[in-house]
């Protein structure tokens, strides 16, 4: 996460995540040089993540998309065997009015149908899934049953790999930051389902790209805290 005037993360026991994107790899499949550039780039952990959002996962480019994500990937493994991939909100598509049932029977076959397909030919190429779980809506229990949906689907095609869940303390339209109770049942829900969390943002509403101004007695922030003091605890 990055705020204006914020703390460091580190002190609360986070780990930086490396997420590389067009801005450092280029509109189409990376060269040798900007997969280099990606990878010199630091890190805390392992990891790195690709965020390549332009190339859709449906309809008819589906398959020039997934010959590009595995193009990609088999560039950083053959450039660094030991880095550890994965790719931002691919595994499985991200979707909430499919992936909880409001679509009908027919439109939750159809997606689960795609991820299978899209899982089959990517999964072997990344080290761990990292589906996207960004709110759109307020209402908390409509959340966990998207969250549930989707997990649910990384579970199923992850070939037993492990699946981080990525969580923004941010609505998805209007940048507002969410109430406590909501970020505490996201971070707890995705405790109990995943393998781990992973906090993006953020985005300051009166200038897209630049981070938000920080405010340490923000519910979000205040829940986190909370979250924190209980994983402490636990057994």
């Amino acid at each position: 996460m990055n705020f204006a005037g914020g703390p460091d993360f580190r002190s609360f026991g986070f780990e930086y995540l490396r997420i590389v994107d067009p801005h450092v790899l280029g509109p189409d499949v990376p060269d040798a040089g900007q997969v280099q550039q990606a990878l010199a780039m630091p890190r805390s952990n392992e990891y790195l993540n690709i965020d390549i959002e332009s190339w859709p996962l449906e309809g008819p480019d589906q398959a020039s998309s997934i010959a590009k994500y595995q193009k990609t990937l088999s560039a950083f493994r053959k450039s660094d065997p030991s880095v550890k991939l994965g790719l931002y909100a691919v595994l499985p598509l991200r979707d909430h009015w499919r992936a909880i049932g409001h679509q009908g029977a027919v439109a939750l076959d159809d997606w689960k149908q795609q991820n299978t397909k899209i899982g089959s030919a990517l999964v072997p190429y990344v080290d761990a899934l990292f589906p996207s779980l960004y709110t759109f809506y307020g209402d908390k229990d409509a959340w966990v049953a998207y969250a549930r949906a989707n997990i649910g689907e990384a579970r199923r095609i992850s070939q037993g790999k492990p699946v981080y869940c990525f969580l923004w303390p941010q609505f998805h339209k209007t940048l507002a930051f969410l109430p406590g109770d909501l970020w505490y049942t996201q971070l707890d829900t995705c405790r109990k389902l995943a393998d781990g969390i992973v906090l993006w943002g953020t985005i300051g509403s009166n200038s897209p790209y630049r981070p938000a101004k920080w405010d340490e007695k923000a519910e979000w922030w205040q829940a986190t805290l909370r979250f924190l003091n209980e994983l402490d605890k636990a057994p």
